[in-house]
């Protein structure tokens, strides 16, 4: 398999004893605004990544985890363990994800036919990412309340997209829920 990516000799040893390596883009990739030469992530080995995946800032991918398709795993992100983070998944921030659930990818959903992506973080909470929007479960509804008002479509198109957030956030609490399992 040929990769867009090359090991900079630059190394890093994490919290469970393995050894990551950072990458360095081979070529242009102008549709995800990479450009030959920009640093990417940490990884511990090329087979973790393929198609248009990504890895950047400070995310480290490790261990039996992939990442595929055109996911994108960044910020301060771990996807380790038996993990798979995969189609338009966005897994960013502090989220850690050690195991297939702990990362909920939904979509398209709403008014903008978006990807969601809910994701367990360092600290045990959630971080939660819907378009371009990011915040929590709680927050969730005030922010549907604040952009509905800007939402074109008729009334029961706007309370179909309301009904897929509310349904979201159950889906996620129940998630979120066996995280604590």
């Amino acid at each position: 398999m040929t990769h867009s990516f090359e090991f900079t000799g630059e190394t890093k040893v994490n919290l469970h004893g393995v050894t990551v390596r950072r990458i360095r883009a081979t070529r242009d990739i102008p549709r995800a605004g990479v450009k030959k030469g920009d640093e990417g992530g940490w990884i511990d080995s090329a087979e973790l990544t393929n198609g248009n995946a990504r890895v950047s800032g400070d995310a480290w991918v490790f261990g039996d985890a992939q990442v595929f398709g055109d996911a994108r795993v960044f910020g301060n992100a771990w996807v380790f363990g038996d993990a798979q983070v995969f189609g338009n998944a966005r897994v960013s921030g502090d989220a850690r994800v050690e195991k297939p659930w702990h990362l909920l990818v939904v979509g398209p959903i709403g008014s903008e036919n978006v990807t969601v992506t809910l994701a367990r973080t360092k600290n045990g909470k959630h971080r939660l990412t819907v378009g371009c929007w990011t915040g929590t479960l709680g927050t969730l509804m005030a922010e549907v309340k604040r952009r509905r008002e800007e939402w074109s479509g008729d009334e029961a198109t706007q309370e179909l997209w309301t009904a897929q957030y509310r349904a979201l956030k159950a889906m996620g609490r129940a998630t979120v829920k066996r995280w604590a399992s």
